[in-house]
Parts: C-alpha cells; sequence; structure tokens
C-alpha cells in the first residue's frame, strides 16, 4: 500500500540510530556499516540476527495523523564482556639457519629453526582467530646474533618479517641486543619495520583510555652505536665505573668477576634507557594519568629484578621503575611486557603492577608454544595461548614465579580452545 514506503523508511532511520547508538558497531565485522549508512531495512535485521540482540522490541502503533514507531536495542551480552583491545605476543625469536647451538654458557640448547617454526605457528594461530588482534607486540631480538658470522643477517630478518606481514594486523617490532649485533643504529634508522630506530621510544593509544608506552633499553650502549655517540660514550664510562671487567669494545674481559647481585646487570647484551628517555617516560606517564589513561609498557630489557633471574635488568631500572611508581604518574601503569630472559618469569609488585617477562621459542623450539594474545579489560589482562607455561611460567628452577594458575578456556568468540591466566588490576590512583 501507498503508506508502505514511508513507514519502511522512517522505521529504518530510527532502527538504524538505534543500531548505532546500540555498541554493536564497536564489533570490527560491523564497523563497514556504521562508515556507509545502508539504504535497505533488510541489512539491518541481518546485522540484528548476526549480533543477536534478543531484547530487541519493535512497537508499531498507528492514529488516524500518522504512524508511531519505537524500538529499543539494549547492548548485547557478547559486546559487554568483549575485551577494550587485544594484541598477540611473542618475544626473542632469535632464529638463524642454523643447527642447534647453545647459549653463553652452554648450559641451555637454542633450537634456531624450531624457534622459527614456531614463529609461523604463532602466525597461524592468531590468523584463526575468531576476532584479529589490533597488533602483535614482538618484543625484540626476532633474529640471532650468529648471523652475522652466517652472513645472513638480511636473508633471516626478511624471512622473520615475512611470516610477521602474513598476521591478521600489524606488528609493533622492539628493539634488542640481538637486532644491533646484527645491524647498526645507521640501519636500524632506515629500517621501514620500526617506528624511528635509532630512537625507538614512543607511545600510540590501541583504544579509548589506554595508552603503550614502547621503550628503546640500548639508547645507553656499547652495541649498535658510532663509537664516537655520545651514547656510546657515556656506556663506556658507566660501565668501567660499574664493572672494569667488561672491554669498552663489548667483546672480551672477565665480565662477571667481581661483581655481585644487580651489578651482575652492568654487562655488554644489557643497555640503558638513558636520561635522554627517562624525562620522555615521566612526561608520557604524567600526561597519561591526567587524561585518566591505563599504559601498558613493552620493554625488550626487563625492568624488575624480580620478573628476571636478577641479571638481565636494564642498566637504569631503578630509576624506570621510580617514574612508573611515581606520584605523577599516578598508578596508571598497568602492566610492563619484556623479554630479553629467556626463561621467562612473572611478578606482581606492591603497586599491582604486572611484570611479565615471556620466554623464548628458542627454548623448545618445534616443541613449544611459546607465544599467545593479550586481552584488555577495564579491570584485568587476560593472557591466552595453546599452553601459557610456555610463554609465561608459573614455575622458575623449582620455585613459584606468583603468577595465577592458568584454566582451560573453551572455544569462545575471541579464541579457540586454550589455556587463560586473568591478572586482576588496581584502580590507578587519580
Amino acid at each position: 500500500p501507498g503508506w508502505a514506503g514511508p513507514l519502511l523508511a522512517s522505521s529504518f532511520a530510527v532502527a538504524y540510530a538505534a543500531f548505532l547508538a546500540s555498541g554493536c558497531t564497536n564489533d570490527r565485522r560491523w564497523r563497514w556499516l556504521r562508515a556507509r549508512p545502508p539504504s535497505s531495512a533488510v541489512v539491518l535485521m541481518h546485522v540484528c540476527k548476526r549480533v543477536q540482540l534478543r531484547a530487541a522490541a519493535l512497537a508499531i502503533g498507528a492514529s488516524a495523523s500518522g504512524v508511531f514507531l519505537a524500538l529499543s536495542v539494549p547492548p548485547s551480552p557478547r559486546a559487554a564482556s568483549a575485551p577494550l583491545f587485544t594484541f598477540g605476543i611473542i618475544a626473542d625469536v632469535q632464529w638463524a639457519d642454523a643447527e642447534d647451538g647453545s647459549n653463553y654458557d652452554r648450559t641451555v640448547v637454542r633450537h634456531y629453526r624450531g624457534a622459527f617454526r614456531t614463529l609461523q605457528r604463532a602466525v597461524d594461530w592468531w590468523r584463526a582467530l575468531p576476532e584479529p588482534p589490533s597488533f602483535i607486540a614482538q618484543l625484540g631480538d626476532i633474529i640471532d646474533g650468529v648471523n652475522v658470522r652466517l652472513g645472513q643477517s638480511a636473508p633471516a630478518l626478511e624471512a622473520a618479517l615475512s611470516e610477521l606481514r602474513r598476521a591478521p594486523c600489524p606488528s609493533v617490532n622492539l628493539v634488542g641486543n640481538h637486532e644491533l649485533y646484527n645491524f647498526d643504529r645507521r640501519a636500524l634508522a632506515a629500517a621501514g619495520w620500526l617506528r624511528h630506530g635509532d630512537r625507538e621510544y614512543y607511545s600510540f593509544s590501541p583504544a579509548a583510555g589506554w595508552r603503550v608506552v614502547v621503550l628503546d633499553p640500548y639508547q645507553l650502549a656499547l652495541i649498535g652505536h658510532a663509537q664516537d655517540d655520545p651514547r656510546r660514550l657515556a656506556a663506556v664510562e658507566l660501565l668501567r665505573r660499574k664493572n672494569p671487567g667488561v672491554h669498552p669494545s663489548g667483546s672480551g674481559g672477565a665480565w662477571f668477576e667481581g661483581v655481585r647481585g644487580y651489578d651482575r646487570r652492568f654487562v655488554p647484551y644489557n643497555g640503558g634507557l638513558g636520561e635522554e628517555q627517562l624525562r620522555w617516560l615521566r612526561s608520557e606517564l604524567a600526561a597519561a594519568s591526567a587524561a585518566g589513561e591505563r599504559v601498558i609498557v613493552l620493554c625488550h630489557v626487563i625492568l624488575e629484578p624480580r620478573a628476571c633471574g636478577g641479571s638481565t635488568m636494564a642498566w637504569d631500572y631503578e630509576e624506570a621503575l621510580e617514574a612508573v611508581r611515581s606520584g605523577e604518574a599516578g598508578g596508571c601503569v598497568a602492566a610492563v611486557l619484556c623479554g630479553h630472559d629467556h626463561s621467562g618469569k612473572y611478578h606482581c609488585d606492591d603497586a599491582g603492577v604486572h611484570h611479565c617477562t615471556f620466554s623464548s621459542p628458542l627454548n623448545k623450539g618445534d616443541e613449544g608454544c611459546a607465544f599467545g594474545v593479550v586481552h584488555v579489560f577495564a579491570d584485568a589482562i587476560e593472557i591466552r595461548g595453546p599452553r601459557v607455561d610456555d610463554a609465561l611460567p608459573i614455575v622458575r628452577g623449582g620455585k613459584p614465579t606468583g603468577r595465577p594458575a592458568a584454566r582451560r578456556c573453551a572455544a569462545d568468540a575471541f579464541s579457540g580452545e586454550c589455556e587463560s591466566v586473568r591478572l586482576p588490576l588496581r584502580p590507578a590512583a587519580r
């Protein structure tokens, strides 16, 4: 009849407006609907069916003067329980096209090719997720320093980056010591797979109310810098005072002779943030706190000694922790995620900050699953993976790390069957 056209048009206009208000457009699958409003009510009915807006109620009343339409669409239970954002996680792939080797003191086998195949399985796993992550946090050391001797630095890097390009989202790549064994800072400054290369620290917002801070723990370092770079000269002077057994070249010497406790960190494979970056970090955290944002820190080298074996921290980790725990930061930091210590470890500090050091795929090679995803909620961080202990161990050296126990997670809207660890967040002290 003649009145059907205007009724359908007005009905769809109200229904579409209610759909936008319902929160359904937060679902990645329907963002196109927000960007390109459709012209057919059939599309809206299809969307409502797919997102299962079971409580939708349509009431149409008629009067002599016209037609009244009302539509009520409450938020779906799934939208309410969805994470604010999700990202993939992997650390210290350190692959090389070489036979298995060992660590520096020859106590641990390194599965170079198996680590690469673990990266391939990780990408396949991320690709199979029902909802793609926002990004992949690749925490540094994507190739091993042995590639220098093999003359394979560039091909090994390209093979690893090619795998990451298969992922369903971009990767955030950190600088580790093995990047600096293979390439100097001049080469990294021109690298398209990094943000800056020479000073690789920055921040970005993956979701409203959240900020990710990426740190570069080799701004002070013996490796990577030109001989006359002030950052290298400062590192030479620091190690001369803290560990005279280290040769200024960064090779040779008795690195651990005469050093005790946490001073064992003053060795060439670690580095420091430096005062310039520390000032920037304090400013970032103060700005995040003032804006009411929570922060996740990504850093290759560990900032918390209790989240590693006690010798793989940044040289100036104490200053970094002071910034994280400062009054200006206001408790905004939720977690610090690192690599570097291949055995991995977990520690929750007195301020409720979760320090997670992720294990290397080198450890188990083809037998391991040292990767996963991180779901971020307003009140918790959830780490999921095929085997969470492979990525973030609950026991190290026969002692519990304090990490909560993993539970089996049935396939749901966010992943297939996997394991899950939930880390509760304290409210920020704003």
